[in-house]
């Protein structure tokens, strides 16, 4: 409930200069919001300089949810609590989605998430150099995956798009991961690394 974009922004670049200080060089890997994070952090002055690459996984750029916009307006979170309750949560799909989700939390915490949506949606990404991975699937039920094109369509660096057909995360938002799609994170994970060895040999 105390989140704020302020604070990402300051996460950003407090792992940016941890990137820096032990690594040789530095990719960025943000998945849903956190893609969205490091989008709107790139348009910001020195921040992500000196990273490599990033690579965007399931970008949030605009969620799918009819009448998300509202959360962005005047009494934006009156009108959600009204709506949504002061509340909210989900059932998790198994045992490690249970243990490292946060099921429910308060309607508030959606503000932040939809001011940075908001802002990475509105980035001028054709000034953005940094080369990008967009990683997605068409079928993600949380996140709009035709704004995500858009924005890899008019990225100013050079870019690749990696769409991922078969997903187990029934939302198919989750593309990787023990939790949600095991038989996907080895081949995504190859693919990641081969496309960064492009970049770096």
């Amino acid at each position: 409930a105390t989140a704020s974009v302020n604070a990402w922004i300051n996460d950003m670049a407090e792992a940016m200069a941890i990137g820096k200080a032990i690594g040789e060089k530095v990719i960025i890997m943000g998945t849903s919001t956190g893609a969205g994070l490091a989008t709107y952090s790139a348009q910001l002055d020195g921040l992500l300089d000196g990273a490599t690459a990033m690579v965007l996984i399931s970008p949030n750029y605009a969620v799918q949810a009819g009448g998300s916009e509202i959360l962005t307006m005047p009494w934006g979170e009156h009108l959600a609590n009204l709506i949504v309750g002061p509340e909210r949560g989900f059932t998790p799909e198994n045992e490690l989605h249970g243990r490292f989700w946060t099921t429910r939390y308060p309607t508030k915490s959606l503000l932040p998430m939809a001011a940075l949506t908001a802002g990475a949606r509105a980035t001028a990404v054709e000034k953005i150099k940094t080369p990008a991975l967009f990683v997605f699937s068409e079928g993600d039920k949380v996140v709009r995956h035709d704004v995500t094109r858009d924005i890899a369509g008019r990225w100013g660096g050079p870019n690749e798009l990696v769409i991922v057909e078969k997903t187990d995360d029934p939302y198919s938002h989750v593309i990787a991961g023990d939790a949600l799609s095991p038989s996907t994170t080895d081949m995504l994970a190859e693919r990641t690394v081969a496309w960064i060895k492009t970049l770096t040999n």
